[in-house]
């Protein structure tokens, strides 16, 4: 089955942003609207939780093992947590943004 363009471009994002979580690479902030014919492409809500998460440990400095040392878990499961493509308990993603003196807040919006 094709792709529509739409699913095209947030695939590309989404394999822009796990190649630099994979090569430990800071990730690019999102730039700014250029005009009314373009269009923000956003990530799934699980994938921007993720991304945030990966932004905010870099932001700290610690090493991954510490990390993984710290929350109790197998340094596997933070690779996991950082994974776009892997399914991460939620518990596990708190901890983890609590670790780093961070809080997981959601927000609902109307869809446009």
């Amino acid at each position: 089955m094709r792709q529509t363009p739409w699913e095209m471009a947030v695939d590309a994002l989404s394999t822009m942003i796990q190649e630099h979580i994979r090569k430990g690479e800071d990730l690019p902030r999102p730039s700014k609207p250029r005009g009314w014919k373009y269009r923000m492409i956003p990530l799934a809500a699980s994938q921007s939780m993720k991304a945030e998460l990966y932004a905010a440990f870099r932001a700290s400095r610690i090493k991954k093992l510490e990390f993984a040392r710290l929350l109790g878990i197998p340094i596997t499961t933070v690779d996991r947590l950082f994974d776009l493509r892997y399914r991460a308990r939620l518990d596990q993603i708190e901890a983890a943004f609590a670790l780093l003196g961070k809080r997981l807040a959601v927000e609902v919006q109307d869809a446009a």
